[in-house]
This record gives C-alpha cells, sequence and structure tokens, in this order.
C-alpha cells in the first residue's frame, strides 16, 4: 500500500460539490448545445476523477493494520469543512489543516468502533443492506444517475454495498456503547459526548494506530469551486 507521501489530493468541498452537479446534469447540459457549461469543464472533471483513483492508493493512517485511504479522508473533510468555512475562498491553510485533523480523528474512531463491532460478532443482513442500496438509488432520481454517481466517485456497486454494510455496525456498536450506556435522566447530548469520549479512549488503549500524512490543498482545485 502508498503512503501519505503524495502531495495536493486533497479536494475543497465546494469543487467536488460543484463537479458533481455538473456531471449530473452532463445529459440535459448537452441537449441545450453545451449552453452554460462552464470552460475547461471535462478537463475538471477529468482531473477530479484522477485525483479520485489516486487517492484510493494512498494511505493516511493504520488502525490494528486496516488503512483509511485518502480518499475516506477527502470525502470526511468535504463533509466537515462547512462547519469550517462556507466558501473555498475561506479554507485557508489553518482551516485546511483544522479540518484534516479533525476528519483524521472522526476516521480512526470510526474504524475502531466498526473493528469492535465485528469483534463482538454483530451482523448486518444482506437483506438489510439491499433495502439502504435501494433507498440510495432512489435519491438519485435514476439508475442512469446512479452508475454517473459511481463513475464519478470510481466506485462500483460492491464497494458501495461493504460501506453501506459498515454504515449499519457502526450504528449498531454506537447504539449500544454510547446510547446504550447513558441513564435516562441524563442530559443525552452531553451524556453521550462524555460516553463517545470515554469510549474512544478505551478503544484506543488496546489499539495500534499510526498516521502517515502529508496533505496540501492543490490549488487549481480550489479555484475550481471559485468558477
Amino acid at each position: 500500500m502508498k503512503r501519505a507521501t503524495v502531495k495536493g489530493i486533497v479536494i475543497a468541498v465546494m469543487a467536488a460539490m460543484a463537479l458533481t452537479g455538473l456531471s449530473c446534469s452532463k445529459d440535459k447540459a448537452e441537449k441545450k448545445d453545451a449552453v452554460g457549461k462552464p470552460p475547461g469543464h471535462e478537463k475538471m472533471v477529468d482531473r477530479y476523477q484522477k485525483d479520485i483513483q489516486e487517492s484510493k492508493e494512498v494511505v493516511v493512517a493504520t488502525v490494528n493494520g486496516a488503512g483509511i485511504r485518502m480518499s475516506e479522508l477527502i470525502t470526511k473533510m468535504n463533509d466537515i469543512a462547512p462547519a469550517f468555512a462556507r466558501t473555498p475562498q475561506q479554507l485557508t491553510p489553518e482551516i485546511d489543516q483544522k479540518v484534516k485533523q479533525e476528519a483524521l480523528s472522526v476516521l480512526i474512531f470510526r474504524e475502531l468502533a466498526i473493528q469492535e463491532a465485528v469483534r463482538q460478532g454483530m451482523k448486518v443482513g444482506p437483506e438489510v443492506v439491499d433495502q439502504d442500496l435501494s433507498a440510495v438509488k432512489a435519491n438519485m432520481g435514476s439508475e442512469d444517475e446512479f452508475r454517473k454517481y459511481l463513475d464519478m466517485t470510481g466506485s462500483d456497486e460492491g464497494s458501495l454495498r461493504k460501506s453501506l454494510e459498515r454504515n449499519r455496525l457502526f450504528d449498531m456498536i454506537v447504539e449500544k456503547e454510547i446510547f446504550g450506556k447513558i441513564k435516562g435522566d441524563e442530559n443525552n447530548d452531553q451524556a453521550a459526548e462524555k460516553r463517545r469520549q470515554e469510549w474512544e479512549q478505551e478503544l484506543k488503549k488496546a489499539a495500534k494506530i499510526e498516521t502517515t500524512i502529508d496533505v496540501t490543498v492543490k490549488a487549481d482545485a480550489r479555484d475550481a469551486g471559485k468558477r
């Protein structure tokens, strides 16, 4: 597995969202002689897809031997970035660093929790994954849009099913180890966060965690979000 020595892969949240939206509306744009398509659109999409594929080969951390990929870090950074900056222009190097650290911390905790769920013998039935997959497709609007999404993110249905299964395992173990340990008369939000922090430390005590990160935000990716 490649280590995280490749710089310039992390893509700003607005650029990623913009490119995904542009891709999903490709057919509509073609029917209108590509009116409204920004200059260099195809190059932007190609670069985005290339970066995504490259990011899947880069390991940014390992948790008990299980690798966390750069692509996962990018996704999580994109998820939480709006809490730190509303536009790509506001993503300073200092904010980028905070977002990166927070995203990696969340991913490490998530991996520890999922591993604990597996250790405890928790399982997700295929029918549950089927249900979640159907919900994803319905949210996309059509099978064609779903396939475009897979193509845009460099995924396939098998990897998506695995991701959905892991989501369910995480929810199951969190329900048991966090919410299941909170007394009914406690403030749920504060008590849940307190219990989460305690449990996280318990999991980390017996874990082997290694991080190998060297991440910067690509200037042209940030510029793409301004177009």
